[in-house]
C-alpha cells in the first residue's frame, strides 16, 4: 500500500473522496459519540489563549524584515507552530466536547491530520536548524555552522519548505479519536493496525529527538564549562535563559516524538496518551511565551504594538530610545533607562 494512496493529494485528485479499502467507516461507528467535556474545554480554551500571544509575535517578526537566518528560521516556525495549535488544541477540543471521531466528520478530521502532521515535521526541521545556529553562536567554528551561510541556507530553507509540503500533502494523516483525545494514524475501524503505521513519521520523531537533544547538550555544555562564570550580568542571564529554553524545549519535543511513535506500534494506557497530547501542544505553545517572558526584543515591540501610546504615558511605560527621549521624567532626572527594540543581543533573540 503506497503513502500516496492514503494521503491528502489522492483525496484532492480523487473528488475529495478517501480511499475506500482504509477509511470506509462502518455504520455503526457514525452513531456512538465519546464526549470529553473536560479534556474538550481545556485543549480548546488554551489553544485559542496560545494562539492570541503568538499571533502579535509573529506579526512582530513578520514586520521587522530581518534577513538574519535564524530569524527566517523562527519565523517560518511560527507558522508551523499557530497551524499545529490549530489542530492539537483548538480542534481537538471541539472535536472533544462533541465527543466526534474520525467516522462523524472524514474529510475534515482528514485534513486536519494532514495539516497537523506536515507542521510537527516541518517544525521538527526548524527546530534542529535553531538548535545548530544556538551553537554556531557560542562556538564559531561548530562544523554545522556552514547551513547558515547566504548560498547555503537557500537551499536548506528550501529543503525544509518541501519536506513540509511533502509531510503534508503525500503521507498518512493522523486522525482524531474522541475515546482517547488524541491523534493516531490508526483510524479505529476494525482494520488491521499495521496498514496505517508512518515510517516517515517515526524516522522523523526518532531522528529530531536525539537530534535536538544533543545539540542542546553540546550547547549547556558549552556556556557552562567552556565560558564559565562571566562577571557581565548580561551575559550571565542570556546563558540562564538558553539554558531553560533548550532544557524546556528539548523535553517537550523529546517526550510527544517518544510517544507518539510508541502509540503507533504500541497498546498505551490512556494516560500516557493524554501526555503525549500535551506534549505535542507545549511543544508548540512553549514558543510564544519564551518570547513573552523571555525574549526583550519581541516582548517590547508587541507591547508598542498593542498598548497605545497614550496609556503607556499614562502608566510611564517607554519602550524604545525615541520615547525615552522625549519623557519628560527621565529628562529631569538627567538619566535615561533605555529600553530599546532595536538594541538586539543575539544570543537573547533566538526562540
Amino acid at each position: 500500500m503506497s503513502n500516496f494512496q492514503m494521503s491528502l493529494a489522492y483525496m484532492l485528485t480523487h473528488s475529495f473522496t478517501l480511499y475506500p479499502d482504509r477509511y470506509k467507516c462502518p455504520e455503526n461507528m457514525m452513531i456512538v459519540r465519546t464526549e470529553r467535556p473536560i479534556l474538550g474545554a481545556y485543549f480548546l480554551i488554551s489553544g485559542l489563549i496560545l494562539i492570541l500571544f503568538y499571533t502579535p509575535c509573529f506579526i512582530v517578526m513578520v514586520r521587522s524584515k530581518c534577513q538574519v537566518p535564524a530569524f527566517q528560521v523562527m519565523l517560518i516556525l511560527s507558522v508551523f507552530d499557530i497551524l499545529s495549535l490549530s489542530v492539537n488544541s483548538v480542534i481537538t477540543g471541539v472535536l472533544d466536547l462533541m465527543g466526534a471521531s474520525f467516522c462523524h466528520y472524514p474529510l475534515f478530521i482528514f485534513c486536519a491530520g494532514a495539516i497537523g502532521k506536515g507542521s510537527w515535521m516541518g517544525g521538527c526541521v526548524a527546530c534542529i536548524l535553531l538548535a545548530v545556529d544556538r551553537c554556531v553562536e557560542v562556538n564559531s567554528k561548530f562544523r554545522l555552522g556552514f547551513l547558515f551561510r547566504k548560498k547555503v541556507f537557500r537551499v536548506v530553507f528550501c529543503l525544509m519548505v518541501l519536506y513540509w509540503i511533502y509531510s503534508w500533502a503525500f503521507t498518512k494523516p493522523l486522525l482524531f479519536t474522541s475515546e482517547y483525545s488524541s491523534w493516531f494514524f490508526d483510524p479505529k475501524i476494525g482494520k488491521e493496525a499495521y496498514f496505517y503505521h508512518s515510517i516517515d513519521h517515526t524516522i522523523n520523531n526518532l531522528v529530531v529527538s536525539m537530534a535536538t537533544t544533543s545539540l542542546y547538550i553540546y550547547l549547556c555544555y558549552h556556556l557552562i564549562y567552556k565560558i564559565g562564570y562571566s562577571s557581565s550580568m548580561l551575559l550571565y542571564r542570556s546563558k540562564q535563559q538558553i539554558i531553560m529554553q533548550a532544557v524546556i524545549l528539548c523535553t517537550f519535543h523529546a517526550i510527544a516524538a517518544y510517544i507518539y511513535v510508541y502509540m503507533q506500534f504500541f497498546h498505551s494506557p490512556p494516560w500516557l496518551i493524554i501526555i503525549g497530547q500535551l506534549a505535542w501542544q507545549w511543544s508548540n505553545g512553549c514558543f510564544c511565551v519564551s518570547y513573552l517572558t523571555l525574549n526583550q526584543a519581541i516582548r517590547n515591540a508587541v507591547v508598542r504594538m498593542i498598548v497605545p501610546k497614550s496609556i503607556r504615558e499614562r502608566l510611564d511605560l517607554h519602550i524604545g530610545i525615541d520615547e525615552h527621549l522625549m519623557n519628560p521624567r527621565q529628562q529631569e532626572r538627567g538619566t535615561i533607562a533605555i529600553n530599546t527594540v532595536s538594541t538586539l543581543v543575539k544570543v537573547d533573540t533566538i526562540m
